[in-house]
């Protein structure tokens, strides 16, 4: 079976918070998420049957409104080690656990520790930078336990929907 997983950068958030964890999107933020999900919908390109977020409110909310601007049934469900300075192994570890289609929203630079972990098993080589606002889609052949190596599908952000 092929498997995809999409990897999400939040959308720009507000800089006036108590807390980096309470943070929450920006109009700007807003704005970019839905310019994605206006590029994006209806082209069958996103099928996650789980949306994984980090407990920070910036990367709920750009799952959220994912989840809603593309009209994705996937439940939402908040993760650990998905905060910015979380070390990405167990994340990547419970991903190549999983035999269906995911998508990961998040924040730098564990996203592209993540991504490099999940495509080359290292994180001392970041080969994927994250904007605001993007994704990053990878995907793999999965027979039982055996699979074929991740590979980069494509790697989009609002910015190509202006």
């Amino acid at each position: 079976m092929q498997i995809y997983l999409y990897i999400v950068r939040h959308a720009h958030a507000l800089d006036d918070a108590p807390t980096d964890e309470e943070r929450p999107l920006s109009e700007k933020g807003w704005r970019q998420t839905a310019r994605l999900c206006k590029g994006l919908k209806g082209k069958s390109l996103i099928t996650p049957s789980e949306i994984w977020h980090s407990g920070y409110i910036r990367a709920r909310e750009t799952a959220e409104a994912l989840k809603h601007g593309l009209e994705l049934e996937a439940p939402l469900k908040k993760k650990n080690g998905l905060t910015p300075f979380d070390n990405p192994s167990n994340i990547q570890e419970s991903i190549e656990e999983i035999e269906h289609h995911l998508m990961v929203v998040g924040h730098e630079p564990n996203l592209s520790r993540l991504a490099s972990l999940v495509l080359t098993r290292t994180t001392e080589f970041e080969r994927v930078v994250f904007n605001k606002s993007a994704i990053l889609c990878l995907s793999h052949l999965k027979i039982g336990k055996q699979s074929t190596p991740w590979q980069i599908e494509w790697h989009l952000n609002h910015k190509h929907f202006k």
